[in-house]
């Protein structure tokens, strides 16, 4: 075997002992195969072997059996976001001539989608009140294939009656997904209370290092795990191995740093009560949230993604206020290491928000930090916006007196 030869093919493997606790990373676009009756035979792999790299490879599939039984179901599918594993989901249970409902509080680049890519497919969208719960039974008719939850919902966290909006949409014969991002499976199983299809964006608190992309989909049923898979691959939808080992490893620290994401928001909201710039806390462990009763009934906990609604305040001064912060970082996205601060204006695309006071939305994701500290960052913030905040009151006083 000549040098250029032996650059390419490696030696065999040895049988070495080797056992570790970290699951080996396998990079591959070519599988290869030891017959030719096996290669004309690969696409019977595709659903549990190995036929393609972007298919499946052994590091894929260990993430895709970790979130299969952290969600309580026999199959799950890892994509490459979260917003594909939406599509995806859409695709699979839906085509020309069906219907699909979405909560109006549901993932604004979800409903973009659904909009820019479902609707001129010939799939009609149609948005509801996220707090319709069982009332949501006039919207299914015999076209809906796919009623989607989520709940908490992005931004503005109203949290919806899954068991019973699952409940009327299968008695009309159709199936229910649910975008699980903020609970994740530990404060809320969506399949579980019957949801057909359960999604996250792997993304966020699955990895929790704000360091990857990534969604999955799990489902109880084989016929539609088939399906999505057979989209999946004609969509060529796939997934990196370095990723997947990523989102494995942060999967092992879910539970402490949910906890402490939770316990951290917690004790900020009960600052924030305390703050005169502060109209209202949007966080479903408040007493007076929508779908409050429904959270304590169905969740096992909070997670560390609230928003609040200010009082209004001058454009320069919230830019000071947001300037003048240390450890929250501005940026989109959530459930990371490091905690986060997003300016919002969810009234822009929805119609159901008269319950919503005026005033910015600020979100917050509570990451790993002292909270001591993160609570010394929002004094600072709220000290620049609270004159701004006063002068803009007394001016309105002035007004209507």
């Amino acid at each position: 075997m000549r040098s250029d030869t032996r650059h390419v093919h490696q030696p065999a493997d040895e049988a070495d002992d080797f056992e570790s606790l970290a699951p080996p990373v396998h990079h591959a676009s070519t599988v290869v195969f030891d017959s030719i009756e096996a290669f004309e035979r690969r696409h019977e792999r595709i659903y549990d072997g190995y036929s393609y790299g972007l298919y499946g490879t052994p590091t894929t599939r260990a993430l895709e059996r970790q979130i299969a039984a952290l969600e309580g179901a026999p199959r799950a599918l890892v994509t490459p976001s979260g917003q594909s594993a939406i599509a995806l989901a859409c695709l699979a249970c839906a085509a020309e001539g069906d219907r699909i409902l979405m909560p109006e509080s549901m993932y604004g680049p979800a409903r973009l989608m659904a909009e820019g890519l479902l609707r001129p497919l010939g799939i009609a969208i149609t948005s509801y009140d996220p707090m319709l719960g069982g009332a949501i039974a006039p919207l299914i008719d015999e076209r809906t294939r796919l009623v989607w939850v989520e709940s908490p919902g992005s931004a503005t966290f109203e949290v919806q009656d899954v068991p019973a909006i699952v409940g009327v949409a299968h008695a009309a014969g159709a199936l229910v997904a649910a975008d699980n991002t903020w609970a994740t499976p530990i404060l809320f199983n969506p399949l579980a209370r019957g949801a057909d299809l359960s999604v996250q964006s792997l993304s966020k608190y699955a990895s929790g290092h704000s360091d990857l992309i990534m969604g999955s989909v799990a489902v109880r049923d084989e016929t539609l795990f088939r399906r999505l898979k057979d989209v999946s691959r004609l969509l060529g939808l796939g997934v990196g191995a370095d990723d997947a080992f990523l989102c494995a490893r942060g999967l092992k620290t879910l539970p402490l740093r949910l906890r402490h994401s939770e316990r951290g928001a917690l004790r900020i909201v009960d600052r924030l009560l305390m703050q005169p710039s502060v109209r209202r806390i949007l966080h479903p462990a408040r007493p007076e949230h929508p779908g409050h009763s429904v959270w304590k009934r169905d969740f096992n906990g909070s997670a560390g993604v609230f928003s609040v609604v200010l009082r209004p305040v001058e454009r320069a001064a919230l830019d000071r206020a947001f300037k003048g912060l240390r450890l929250f970082k501005i940026g989109a996205s959530w459930g990371g290491a490091h905690s986060l601060i997003a300016p919002s204006d969810p009234r822009k695309s929805r119609t159901d928000l008269a319950w919503l006071p005026d005033g910015q939305l600020i979100r917050f994701s509570i990451g790993l930090e002292d909270i001591d500290d993160l609570i010394a960052d929002l004094e600072r913030f709220f000290a620049e916006l609270a004159p701004a905040a006063d002068r803009i009151a007394i001016g309105a006083a002035g007004v209507a007196g």
